[in-house]
């Protein structure tokens, strides 16, 4: 009876062997853990190549996945930063609450309002100013004139806030002088809840159009110019060649520029922090900030971990969806 216990128990250890050396084929993945397994660690570690990729590893580690994790844990607890109890688990509390919020909903749909018309207006922006770019590019001035239109992503967005909160402050702003000096009456701007939300994303539109700009100008000049020819020779307009030629070949280009710029968006806080701070009433609050709030200004660590979560599952989804996008289009190309 125990000579049958010790043969059943040395097949399956063989089993077990010969299906993590299946899977060691399959993936890279360790169960360490198990005797006999070697998933790929060892090879890792082993590898010439593992001093250089190590501090890699580690600055991912210790400032992506252990912050997204360490949240992760705390929108479960009831964690508060001024009671003298410990925090303790609350479960799915924190994101119930958060759905039952209606300025939450109101955060989010502002963050939706100047995330797509943001970078509809940018993208616009960006395709036109590439085309002039290469129309003008054997002007001598060309290339200073493109370090100049570049020179607003260069600057600190909370900087690009208050620079433009001074601009557009409707006692004493130089915007509202050189309105006036063409007859037009002095602009809320920023004072007023219905044109507070569009200032914002004038805002954001007048930093970032110069990335999509390049994104686009670098995926113009890469099209062969026999095809603009072959279009010219049979009649077609310039619409037509946008539409036909254009889009369709710098399509996959633009769309990685335009993933990272729904990133930021959604992750917008600098600049509405330092010109509205969220006003007038809640005009402009945005998702970032409505989980700053939270967590220092209301000292509720749990529930805006939960916030910042819910955005971060949002950002993973667009940029999934954005991803099988990209990936259909290279293999139907």
């Amino acid at each position: 009876m125990i000579a049958a216990d010790t043969r059943i128990s040395e097949s399956e250890v063989v089993m077990a062997r010969s299906l993590g050396k299946f899977l060691a084929r399959k993936s890279d993945i360790s169960l360490g853990f198990l005797p006999g397994f070697d998933f790929g660690w060892r090879r890792f570690f082993r590898h010439p190549a593992t001093p250089f990729l190590l501090p890699a590893v580690i600055y991912l580690f210790a400032l992506t996945i252990y912050p997204f994790f360490y949240s992760l844990g705390t929108s479960l607890l009831n964690f508060s930063l001024t009671s003298p109890r410990p925090p303790t688990f609350a479960g799915l509390s924190n994101y119930k609450n958060l759905f039952l919020d209606d300025l939450f909903f109101t955060a989010l749909l502002n963050t939706g309002l100047i995330t797509v018309a943001s970078v509809v207006i940018e993208f616009i922006i960006g395709f036109s100013i590439a085309h002039l770019f290469i129309a003008i590019a054997d002007i001598r001035a060309s290339h200073l004139l493109r370090t100049v239109f570049i020179l607003p992503m260069m600057v600190t967005p909370v900087v690009v806030g208050l620079l433009w909160s001074y601009i557009l402050d409707p006692l004493f702003g130089i915007m509202n002088f050189l309105l006036s000096l063409v007859g037009i009456p002095a602009q809320p701007w920023f004072s007023d809840a219905n044109t507070a939300l569009w200032a914002i994303v004038f805002v954001n539109v007048w930093q970032w159009s110069p990335f999509l700009m390049l994104i686009c100008l670098a995926a113009l000049v890469s099209i062969p110019r026999d095809l603009y020819e072959a279009a010219r020779i049979d009649g077609a307009r310039w619409y037509q060649i946008v539409m036909r030629i254009e889009l369709p070949l710098v399509r996959n280009t633009v769309l990685v520029g335009i993933i990272f710029r729904i990133i930021d968006n959604f992750r917008m806080f600098d600049i509405v922090f330092a010109s509205t701070r969220g006003g007038p009433g809640r005009s402009t609050e945005v998702i970032s900030l409505y989980a700053y709030r939270q967590i220092f200004q209301y000292f509720n660590a749990g529930y805006g971990a939960a916030a910042a979560v819910v955005v971060l599952l949002i950002a993973m989804i667009i940029t999934t969806v954005a991803a099988k996008l990209l990936q259909s289009e290279a293999y139907h190309a």
